[in-house]
Formats: C-alpha cells, structure tokens, sequence
C-alpha cells in the first residue's frame, strides 16, 4: 500500500458542544453524527457510520475545560 493511501484511511473526527449536543464530523466526510451524552459517544458513532473504528480514546477529552468546546479523536477505517 502506498503511504497516501494509508492517509486516505486515517480520520480526524472533530467534535463541538453545542446547545447541549455533542456533534461529530469528519474531514471530507458529509455524514455527521450526534449525541447528548458525551464527545466519545458522538465521534464513536461516526466512526461507526463511516466504517471505521476508533484508534485509541481520547483520554484528555473528558478532562477539557468547559470553555473548549472542541475535541478531535482519531479513527481508521477498517479494510
């Protein structure tokens, strides 16, 4: 595999509260994905809708302070 298909591969999945819902999206993905109970579970269900699976969690995510409202978690996409 060529290393630029192994980028076309590799997600970043970029989270933002707003109004009480975590929204997820993924850099020239359209799909979006949402939720209300955490940034984990919003980007875990877009890597999900895309067919990829998280890499790692974030483990700083949930100690963000609550004046960043963005968190970015990395996903690859399963062959």
């Amino acid at each position: 595999m060529h290393v630029n298909q192994n980028a076309h591969r590799d997600l970043v999945i970029s989270v933002r509260l707003s109004a009480g819902t975590y929204t997820a999206r993924a850099r020239g993905e359209k799909a979006t994905a949402s939720s209300t109970i955490s940034a984990d579970a919003a980007a875990r269900a877009l890597a999900s809708k895309l067919g990829a699976h998280m890499t790692q969690p974030d483990l700083f995510a949930a100690n963000r302070g609550s004046t960043d409202s963005h968190v970015q978690f990395n996903a690859q996409r399963v062959s």
